[in-house]
């Protein structure tokens, strides 16, 4: 009997182990393809203040992508500010900001247009409403941030629009060529910051679209074709030392591109 038991002993500690073991490899297999995922939308925020600079809360705004006619709509909040998430990249965006009032004002909504999301940044648009008695016009004036110097950029990055892709010039047609616009590249635009092509991290639509075999820095360059045509893209972002986390998995630069 004491053989017998020992041997099931034995029999529930394999068992065990190899229950454990599936489960570690579960989970490794499982850490690449979340490390493959990309920030495929942007943001766009601002404040809403009084011709007093007093914060506005309960204004509604409402942006549309005028391309596709796809509304966002949020409501400032105490302070003011508004924050609308999750956006299709690109535009061009019109943002409306109407606001009620209080007894005896009004507001007319007041539509600012030509505003550009960019890919894993948030735009930010100050708007400033002027409150006058019902019988007056109504005066709203809106001031776009720079777009360069702001605090809400998340790094080194080079953004380039459906604009930029439909006007630049190119020979190959190729994301390379759009590329070789950030300050950092170098050898026709595949290379950032003097590091080798194979380590950068390309992702089209948050899925990775590097070279699995190491042949190249993407996919087709041992062929020279473009494996995704220009035509398709509506926005490409290079970071070199972006600030989101979210954004990692590379050396050289991580070509994040939106179609």
């Amino acid at each position: 009997m004491r053989v017998f038991d020992a041997a099931r002993r034995l029999s529930g500690t394999a068992s065990l182990t190899v229950m454990l073991s599936v489960l570690m490899l579960s989970v490794t297999c499982a850490v690449p393809e979340a490390a493959a995922q990309g920030v495929t939308t942007g943001a766009v925020t601002g404040v809403v203040i009084n011709d007093q600079m007093q914060p506005i809360a309960g204004a509604s705004v409402i942006a549309i992508h005028e391309p596709s006619g796809t509304t966002y709509e949020t409501v400032t909040q105490a302070s003011g500010r508004f924050s609308i998430l999750n956006m299709r990249v690109g535009g061009p965006y019109s943002v409306t900001v109407a606001y009620t009032g209080g007894p005896g004002t009004a507001f007319e909504p007041q539509t600012l247009g030509n505003v550009t999301v960019n890919l894993g940044v948030s735009s930010d648009v100050p708007v400033i409403v002027r409150a006058i008695a019902v019988q007056e016009q109504v005066t709203v004036t809106a001031e776009s941030a720079d777009a360069v110097f702001s605090s809400t950029r998340t790094g080194a990055a080079t953004a380039v629009s459906r604009a930029d892709l439909a006007t630049l010039p190119t020979i190959s047609a190729r994301i390379n060529d759009m590329t070789r616009l950030n300050p950092q590249a170098s050898g026709g635009g595949a290379n950032f910051g003097g590091q080798d092509n194979r380590l950068n991290n390309i992702t089209v639509d948050g899925a990775s679209f590097n070279n699995a075999f190491g042949l190249g820095g993407q996919p087709g360059d041992r062929t020279n074709v473009a494996p995704i045509s220009l035509e398709a893209i509506e926005q490409v972002q290079v970071n070199v030392a972006p600030f989101d986390v979210r954004q990692g998995n590379f050396v050289g630069a991580s070509v994040n591109t939106v179609t």
